[in-house]
């Protein structure tokens, strides 16, 4: 009896055996998703397409004249992560700051012409002690941002998908900028002449040469052309461009795009002398500093050729599968199946052949009721 049980317990562990170990080798198989991307069936938004953006835009750092814009800014991007911009703002709505709107309140004396009842250029008597320049010396050299153009390189090091309440998903991306600015300026107030003008001193700006801030040979020099000299800094600057956006996309070629954008240069404002060191004053490039002519820019981006792509899981051979490169979905193509899941996606694996409930190993013994197997002596 106990060699017939002892035979019966090495039958079954044998049948044990020869069923769990294809189990045991199944499991210890790479999977087929072993060594790729995390990420796959990824929507290539940016890489080899062109774009272009519509857009409106306002200035967030002019002292004097802030601009209300409108543009356009084109875009190509080589990689989905790396690409080339040039843009333009064009200044069409010009909007006298808090500053500016304070000094045309009385923050600097009016002049008035020789009965001191009309606007003129001499400084009135209760104003010798006002070291201040006069009100039209201000507004002659007075600029504004007329236009802004720039070529950066842009860095897009982040993409993903948003959701908003839960609801609605969208996908999105940060980039950020930067290259070469150049800036266009013109007189703020055309029509206002400075003094010298107003006298019709021919030779308000070279001290070394004749009549120097005189009006005739013979009289003498006007006060406010040797202390108050104007020189309006008018044309372009060149200067470096930098910022940073993000794209929401409403569809695959379509995006809202939000965007700050500095473009920095040298230039003096006001175009008066804002140095110390010059005797007699005079308005040269040492009184440019530097300026952040920093923009909020708003537009709707569209992007060429309107379908994204997508890279993706592909089938090769057998039940092995690999990444291919992006390549545009073709309409009713079906997409590859990896561990029963569709598109690629990380999922359970693929059911084993021949499956079914596992076998379940019961003795003789156990079958007629009679207990545990004992290997002792009745």
């Amino acid at each position: 009896m106990k060699t017939q049980r002892f035979s019966k317990l090495l039958a079954a562990s044998a049948v044990a055996a020869t069923t769990l170990a294809p189990q045991l080798a199944s499991a210890k198989k790479p999977g087929v998703l072993e060594g790729k991307p995390i990420v796959v069936d990824r929507l290539e938004l940016r890489k080899f397409r062109f774009s272009i953006t519509p857009q409106v835009g306002m200035s967030l750092s002019q002292p004097f004249v802030h601009v209300g814009t409108v543009g356009a800014k084109l875009r190509f991007d080589f990689l989905d992560w790396l690409g080339v911009r040039a843009g333009f703002m064009y200044g069409a709505v010009p909007v006298n700051a808090k500053l500016l709107r304070g000094i045309e309140g009385g923050a600097l004396p009016e002049g008035v012409d020789a009965s001191g009842m009309a606007a003129g250029p001499i400084r009135p008597t209760s104003e010798f002690d006002n070291p201040a320049p006069l009100l039209h010396d201000f507004q002659r050299g007075l600029t504004r941002l007329q236009w802004m153009a720039s070529v950066d390189l842009a860095f897009t090091p982040f993409s993903g998908k948003l959701g908003l309440f839960s609801s609605v998903f969208t996908e999105y991306d940060l980039y950020v900028f930067g290259g070469l600015g150049i800036t266009g300026w013109q007189r703020h107030f055309p029509n206002a002449q400075s003094t010298s003008e107003q006298l019709g001193i021919q030779n308000s700006t070279d001290p070394d040469g004749p009549e120097f801030c005189k009006a005739t040979p013979t009289s003498a020099q006007n006060e406010e052309c040797l202390l108050h000299p104007v020189k309006s800094g008018e044309g372009v600057k060149i200067g470096g461009s930098v910022g940073g956006g993000v794209h929401l996309f409403i569809t695959d070629w379509v995006s809202i795009n939000p965007e700050i954008h500095d473009v920095m240069v040298r230039h003096n404002p006001a175009g008066l002398n804002a140095t110390i060191s010059d005797v007699p004053p005079q308005v040269d490039n040492s009184d440019n500093v530097l300026t952040h002519n920093l923009m909020f820019n708003l537009g709707v981006t569209f992007y060429l050729p309107p379908k994204a792509k997508r890279s993706r899981l592909s089938n090769t051979s057998g039940t092995d599968a690999q990444i291919t490169g992006p390549g545009p979905e073709a309409e009713g193509e079906p997409k590859t199946e990896v561990g029963g899941v569709v598109g690629g996606e990380v999922g359970a694996p693929p059911p084993e052949e021949g499956g079914g409930e596992e076998p379940v190993l019961e003795d003789d013994a156990a079958a007629e009721g009679e207990g545990e197997l004992e290997l002792g002596d009745e």
